[in-house]
């Protein structure tokens, strides 16, 4: 389709706000186009060389879905390069459960290549005008009274009115946001992972059975220890198997790679489907990727409120989430949002009504506040640590299913993105609560959120609390409706 001309676009009126965002992935991007037309000065930089784009399947649901709708040409484009979102769920044996799409059927979710999503938002921010700078590695986050910034390889220094950490799990601003040096925690398990032209494993009959007739098609299977999505998308195909990681080299790495012997010795007596297609891989190769977690942590603005954290940098998501894109995404329309309302005069008391809008801010963090009696004041009711909690709900049920159990079928259709995660829009929920929340953190006057699920009120939860209490078999449960 044409190009899109930048003044297509309409701009609310300019704020004046500079805003440096670190890292072009899918969160800096779709923030770094948010902030445009909400009238932010904003430029991006990037460590990688520009077009290494990676990655295979991803889902981003509908609450990520409203605000792009308002970018001209842009949800044509996402869905004319997406695929279906329905997905076939199957014993590992290849029994039917059920046909499953997570989501608003009405504003169906968006099924797409990690690397397509990636280089159409790029696209579409350089088609804006966006300056994008590749090759550029931060190595310090710094903030004064009125700017952040960063200290670059060379030396030199960068410096706006906020800047976005939107540079991932390992993100430096951690440094100054909360003071946090903790490495990331192995979430225990492994994933193999790879997408290649589908053309040749199609001459193997068991393939060719399933997908010679389907442009679009995919499953998820469950067994025990381990799930295995496919996926066939026009000319290419993926899968990816979850596992347990014992005794592997694996590393947090989009290029290393292992044998695929380590992955069909984990489905051996699987459904054939499964099999075959990992022998189909090019080269019995795949990319070997260690699954990293890190402890929610509340704290995403810097005590200056200069420096603020955006996706895997705040809040790194299992992939059986369902939600790890999508809350990137929705951090981006929430930040633009606050920023806008609050206008440069206010951008530091912006950044936290972000931050307290997405997750229950500790306020004790930005100075004394009187107000602050009890445990019940310290937290509030939130959004991204409950999602973060469903991706190993989600792996639990997927991986420890009991199937002599005559319920299993039924635990195992449960909802994988819950109602309360799917009917939001966080760019209007920001407009709507920002007054409230700003006055709750300024004057102390009260407010909760509502964004999460319905009668849970929130308690803290570390990595190692889930894992150990997976390894002694207690089953994840909490109050209130995760549906």
């Amino acid at each position: 389709m044409p190009g899109l001309q930048y003044n297509q676009m309409e701009r609310e009126p300019a704020t004046g706000i500079s805003v440096l965002v670190v890292g072009a992935g899918i969160g800096g991007l779709t923030f770094a186009i948010e902030a445009y037309r909400k009238g932010h000065d904003v430029r991006v930089i990037e460590r990688s060389p520009e077009g290494q784009y990676s990655g295979e399947i991803i889902m981003i649901t509908t609450p990520a879905l409203h605000t792009p709708k308002k970018w001209p040409g842009f949800m044509q484009r996402a869905r004319e390069a997406a695929y279906s979102p329905v997905f076939e769920l199957r014993k590992f044996d290849g029994t039917p459960i059920e046909t499953h799409s997570p989501g608003d059927a009405k504003n169906p979710s968006l099924s797409i290549y990690r690397r397509k999503l990636h280089n159409l938002l790029y696209t579409y921010a350089e088609e804006l005008g966006i300056p994008v700078t590749f090759e550029t590695r931060v190595m310090e986050y710094f903030e004064t009274a009125d700017v952040g910034g960063v200290t670059l390889e060379n030396g030199s220094k960068l410096t706006a009115d906020v800047v976005v950490a939107a540079d991932g799990v390992g993100s430096k601003s951690r440094a100054v946001v909360d003071g946090n040096r903790d490495a990331p925690i192995s979430s225990g398990f492994i994933m193999y992972r790879i997408s290649f032209p589908v053309a040749p494993a199609l001459e193997n009959p068991i393939i060719a059975k399933e997908f010679a007739e389907h442009q679009d098609r995919g499953f998820i299977y469950i067994g025990p220890g381990a799930h295995v999505p496919i996926s066939k998308s026009g000319d290419d195909i993926c899968w990816l198997l979850t596992c347990k990681d014992e005794n592997s080299t694996a590393t947090e790495s989009w290029s290393k790679k292992t044998t695929t012997e380590k992955a069909l010795r984990v489905v051996s007596g699987w459904d054939p489907l499964v099999t075959e297609i990992i022998k189909a891989t090019p080269n019995h190769q795949v990319l070997d990727w260690k699954l990293m977690w890190r402890d929610p942590q509340p704290q995403w603005a810097s005590s200056g409120g200069r420096i603020v954290q955006l996706g895997d940098a705040a809040h790194p998501f299992l992939p059986t989430s369902f939600s790890g894109g999508t809350m990137a995404m929705e951090d981006a329309y929430s930040l633009a949002a606050c920023l806008s309302i609050g206008g440069k005069r206010d951008v530091s008391l912006a950044t936290k009504v972000h931050n307290k809008l997405r997750y229950p801010l500790l306020p004790l963090a930005f100075g004394p506040e009187p107000w602050v009696e009890n445990e019940t004041d310290i937290f509030s009711f939130e959004r991204v640590s409950c999602a973060q909690k469903m991706g190993f709900k989600n792996r639990e049920i997927f991986h420890n299913t009991d199937w002599s159990d005559p319920d299993a079928n039924t635990k195992v259709m449960r909802k994988m993105v819950g109602d309360w995660l799917t009917y939001h829009d966080p760019e209007l929920y920001a407009c709507k609560n920002y007054h409230k929340c700003a006055e709750h953190l300024t004057q102390g006057k009260s407010f909760e959120n509502t964004n999460k699920p319905p009668g849970y009120r929130y308690k803290p939860w570390t990595v190692r609390e889930l894992l150990e209490a997976s390894e002694r078999g207690e089953v994840c449960e909490d109050e209130g409706d995760w549906s």
